[in-house]
């Protein structure tokens, strides 16, 4: 199988909810890059479908969290994969520093963000 990703990803452990075509499912991420996550759950959600997620990084009373909208991207027993479509300058600002902090190279991590979004745009 060739290896598609085009970021660094990093083991990071964390309690998830995702919710697609009016359900919420929980589950724990266990790992995640700038392009997307694989949550571990036994929920059985479509190749293709738009999704919303939530990843809860504190227990606090008000916590923080990082929210971004994709697609599933991979679906395999066990768990799902997803790739990110959009998400909120602070969502982005808290999954730059989880990676950068996990992964060691926060220059490497915007080098990768910094491409792809010149790949973007050239696709467009």
């Amino acid at each position: 199988m060739t290896e598609k990703r085009n970021f660094s990803r990093v083991d990071f452990r964390v309690s998830a909810l995702l919710q697609a075509e009016g359900v919420a499912i929980k589950g724990e991420v266990t790992d995640v890059s700038l392009h997307g996550l694989y949550m571990e759950t036994q929920e059985r959600i479509p190749v293709g479908t738009p999704v919303e997620v939530t990843i809860y990084l504190s227990a606090a009373p008000d916590p923080i969290v990082i929210n971004v909208k994709g697609t599933v991207a991979r679906q395999v027993e066990g768990g799902l994969g997803c790739a990110f479509d959009k998400m909120d300058v602070e969502s982005f600002a808290h999954l730059r520093s989880i990676i950068s902090y996990q992964g060691g190279d926060e220059s490497k991590v915007m080098a990768e963000f910094s491409e792809y979004v010149v790949k973007k745009m050239h696709d467009e």
